[in-house]
């Protein structure tokens, strides 16, 4: 008979599932940050790659999991895993893509090839995600919409396929699905069904812009490795935009004969040079009031079942302002 794990909230059991018998593939990494986006996962990715117990490559979103999602340039197995072949003797492995929160299958799948794995989750207020990753499918030139609450009414369609920006499938169309995106209650739930409590780290952002040295602590101790080094805590990721939106068309998005030219002719370091000097740091516009209340109400009901699940109240995020 399979042995089955309950994992417990704050309001009782989550789910009964059976702890299958699952041998851990040593080759892939063993622990994983998962999202969400615009929460702080590249700036928790630099630093932990800085601590010298750690191998993580120098390429932080490498999409291989999470089959669900409608990604066109996945990485197979062999060219996932060449990403982990200079690992020389680091105790843990790690790697990161924010869209393995959305997914509905990254989490077993993850779990079919390490089951010991350790899963860093990093949540925001989802009325603050919105544009912040908004604004980041912009700078990306995913999105077409210029203007989130635009961008809002048009999700509807989209789920339909409809109204889908060109560049979306050079990526993947459900990042454009919003209140997906930023509805965190159930995506946290999967992974602490999937894993059990002890092995899902939730780092409320927060908590990490208020003390990013204690959160940082907090996350080493959780993968078992010297929580005393500590990295320069520096911004990372601030909001950007594109001070070209054609040249940064045919820096993400060329296909076919230009992107074989470009690719011969412009060597990849020359490439994150254009890419510098066409991005601009600059504050990201406030959203209305009105728009804000009309996401709090959005997400009232998704903030209270994470508050319930993470035994923490998270009210704040959506109260009336």
């Amino acid at each position: 008979m399979v042995p089955s794990a309950v994992v417990v909230s704050g309001g009782g059991a989550i789910a009964e599932l059976p702890r299958l018998s699952v041998v851990a593939q040593p080759d892939f990494p063993d622990f994983y940050i998962v999202g969400a986006p615009k929460c702080g996962t590249t700036a928790m990715y630099q630093f932990l790659r800085s601590h010298p117990e750690l191998y993580l490559p120098a390429t932080k979103e490498l999409i291989y999991f999470g089959s669900d999602l409608s990604y066109r340039s996945r990485l197979s197995r062999e060219d996932f895993l060449e990403f982990f072949r200079d690992r020389r003797g680091e105790r843990h492995a790690g790697t990161a893509h924010t869209a393995y929160l959305q997914s509905r299958l990254a989490a077993r799948e993850i779990h079919r090839a390490r089951p010991d794995a350790s899963i860093l989750i990093m949540l925001r207020n989802p009325v603050d995600v919105l544009p912040a990753w908004h604004s980041e499918l912009l700078y990306e030139s995913i999105e077409d919409l210029a203007d989130l609450e635009s961008a809002l009414a048009a999700e509807a369609e989209r789920r339909r396929g409809a109204r889908i920006p060109k560049n979306a499938a050079n990526s993947y169309v459900e990042a454009l699905f919003y209140t997906d995106v930023a509805s965190f209650s159930d995506q946290v739930r999967r992974y602490i069904e999937v894993f059990g409590r002890d092995r899902v780290r939730v780092i409320v952002y927060d908590d990490f812009c208020r003390d990013p040295a204690s959160e940082y602590r907090t996350a080493l101790q959780f993968l078992g490795v010297d929580p005393g080094f500590q990295p320069v805590f520096s911004v990372i990721n601030p909001n950007r935009t594109a001070r070209s939106r054609a040249l940064q068309q045919v820096l993400f998005h060329s296909t076919g004969r230009v992107r074989k030219v470009a690719k011969r002719v412009v060597p990849g370091s020359l490439r994150r040079g254009i890419i510098t000097l066409n991005t601009r740091h600059v504050a990201r516009p406030e959203i209305s009031a009105s728009l804000r209340l009309r996401l709090n109400d959005v997400f009232r009901a998704d903030v209270s079942r994470l508050s319930e699940l993470l035994e923490r109240d998270l009210s704040h995020w959506v109260d009336e302002r």
